[in-house]
């Protein structure tokens, strides 16, 4: 497993470029997922990577419907500050791109100053966004990014950033079910052929709290009846059982990673965050080649519901424990085994992982 810090000046050949890209923007929920572009599809000039923005809120306060009632800020200062500054990081990753694949080629290296300037402004090429809550739709961030880009939310985040009449194309996000279980028919022609966004819900959630966001590619070939590969992001966590409709999936889908905490949080008795138990679970279910842990970012908080919150901080190393004495007291097989094969990544503010 390789983490490399920032965007740019730590990927050194076109193999590390090969193949996708996640980035953790800030210490909770906010990702870029950077994806090459299939052999013989058409992209951008200078561009080598399609690049999806996941929840961002990079900096100032979020707040849900009043300040006094909830507010909160990060504790930790997100590796870029501002879209600009994350478009320039981007710029000189595609720079990097282009060189070291025309090196790998044996093609003549271009100056870099032409391949910088031959790659527009915004390389966001589109954004996602998993719940209506100002700590993953953030205008102020959103509003930074161009109006040409489009944006996937789901159907109440949707309709608040229509609201905004900043974006000029919003699409809900559809729902992945065993009824549609085809990534191919989830999203619009907004997308390119060889890219799927869709949801996944459970019908015991009934506010789609639980929910998981499913990013489909195929990247390793042009042919679209091949296996497909996915990433499963669940800020909030979903129960397990929400994920067993992937095995009906056609063509079949190969979840590379899933994106949900270790914290166990509550408010009251409410369940926010699900937490590292109900993760080892999905991640069974799933069969996810990596975990990642997301929006566990111990934040600066105010307000009547800052009061409230209960967290229990959970470690891998904990609750792999905890249910390897769950197993032992039961007579059942060990969880440890299990995972063997799983990469669990616990990425820092600005840390990139490349997903072999």
């Amino acid at each position: 497993m390789q983490l490399f810090h920032g965007l740019g000046g730590t990927f050194h050949d076109a193999s590390q470029l090969s193949r996708p890209i996640l980035t953790h923007l800030n210490a909770d929920t906010s990702w870029l997922l950077s994806l090459p572009y299939p052999v013989g599809e058409p992209h951008p000039p200078g561009r080598k990577l399609f690049h999806v923005l996941i929840d961002p809120w990079l900096q100032g306060p979020q707040s849900d419907l009043a300040s006094w009632f909830s507010q909160q800020w990060h504790a930790t200062a997100s590796s870029v500050q501002t879209i600009s500054e994350l478009n320039t990081r981007l710029k000189e990753l595609e720079t990097l791109a282009s060189a070291s694949s025309a090196t790998s080629a044996g093609e003549p290296n271009t100056s870099s100053h032409v391949e910088y300037e031959s790659v527009a402004l915004n390389c966001v090429d589109v954004i996602v966004v998993s719940h209506e809550f100002t700590d993953h739709c953030n205008r102020a961030t959103l509003e930074e990014v161009s109006p040409d880009t489009p944006i996937f939310a789901t159907k109440a985040a949707a309709r608040l950033i229509s609201s905004w009449q900043h974006f000029r194309h919003v699409y809900p996000v559809a729902s992945f079910s065993k009824q549609r279980h085809d990534w191919r028919n989830t999203s619009p022609d907004a997308l390119p052929s060889w890219l799927g966004i869709s949801r996944i819900i459970t019908k015991r959630d009934a506010l789609h709290f639980h929910s998981a966001i499913l990013l489909t590619f195929n990247i390793r070939s042009s042919a679209q009846d091949e296996a497909t590969e996915g990433i499963i992001y669940s800020p909030h966590g979903i129960l397990a059982n929400g994920l067993e409709m992937l095995s009906l999936a056609s063509p079949r889908i190969n979840v590379l990673a899933l994106l949900h905490g270790l914290h166990d949080i509550k408010l009251g008795v409410r369940q926010l965050n699900l937490g590292a138990h109900n993760a080892l679970r999905a991640q069974r279910t799933c069969g996810a080649k990596y975990w990642v842990s997301t929006h566990d970012e111990v934040k600066k908080a105010g307000g009547i519901v800052s009061r409230f919150l209960k967290r229990k901080v959970w470690t891998v190393d904990e609750v792999l424990q905890d249910e390897n004495r769950k197993a032992e007291k039961n007579g059942a097989s060990s969880p440890i085994a299990d995972m063997q094969d799983v990469h669990f990544a616990n990425l820092e503010s600005g840390e990139s992982l490349i997903l072999r």
